[in-house]
């Protein structure tokens, strides 16, 4: 980018000249998706601006979805994001190998747990009763994408304390054992998330989680897996496709 072509004395705002000058830089490919962008000082330079306009300028196309910011590391053209369809029980990873994409997991820890009073319940399961508990951090093409935690009854599956996880959990559960996901139900949050969770998941302050909890069910009506989600608001969104039929809404306290 050679220079910035502004009007000082045209109507449109400044800080609407240069966003749109970059805007076409991003379309025309200057900057690829996860590029970094040059800095607001260079863009001063450029336009003899200040860097009132230049972050005014930023700050539109951020909330427009073309860059994002960084915080410490700077701008960058905003990468596409992950859309994950909610019609059917998927699996993440299945779902993310089929769009091309390479997922690498991070175990955490694999543990046997007693369950407490609230997972026994979620679960149907007695209290203290044996779950086995599984996290990881989970990578697309390098970089952090989600952190997921797994509660599933260990008197199901025993040995899937001891299994490779080298394929999807759905996918081993159901070859290895023969239990199926037959439906799900998932609840869908988003907040800020804590200072361990940002920093696993490589986020700056501003970045909203994603949280998604699941209580998946197999054969005979059983629960098979409590699932913990904590994905980045920033590289997924889910889309739902709703029939005409009226439902009815519900307060939960």
């Amino acid at each position: 980018m050679k220079s910035l072509r502004l009007n000082t004395n045209g109507s449109t705002p400044l800080h609407t000249q240069v966003a749109s000058q970059l805007e076409k830089q991003v379309r025309q490919g200057k900057w690829k998706p996860g590029e970094k962008i040059i800095s607001e000082r260079e863009l001063m330079e450029l336009g003899n601006i200040s860097r009132a306009t230049v972050r005014q300028a930023i700050s539109s196309l951020v909330q427009q979805g073309v860059l994002e910011k960084i915080q410490g590391a700077g701008t960058f053209v905003q990468r596409a994001k992950i859309e994950q369809p909610m019609n059917v029980a998927y699996s993440f990873s299945q779902q993310l190998r089929g769009l091309g994409l390479k997922l690498e997991d991070k175990l955490l820890n694999r543990e046997v747990i007693q369950a407490s009073e609230e997972l026994a319940k979620k679960l149907q399961v007695r209290k203290n009763s044996k779950v086995i508990y599984i996290n990881r951090l989970r990578f697309i093409d390098g970089e952090p994408f989600m952190i997921s935690k797994a509660y599933v009854p260990h008197s199901l599956c025993p040995a899937l304390l001891e299994d490779k996880l080298e394929t999807s959990l759905y996918s081993l559960l159901v070859e290895r054992y023969g239990l199926p996901v037959i439906h799900a139900t998932d609840k869908i949050e988003s907040f800020q998330a804590d200072k361990e969770t940002s920093k696993r998941l490589n986020l700056s302050s501003n970045v909203p989680i994603l949280f998604v909890e699941r209580l998946a069910y197999t054969t005979g009506e059983r629960i098979l897996h409590l699932g913990l989600n904590y994905i980045r608001g920033d590289r997924c969104f889910f889309r739902i496709d709703l029939s005409s039929q009226a439902s009815t809404l519900e307060v939960k306290p």
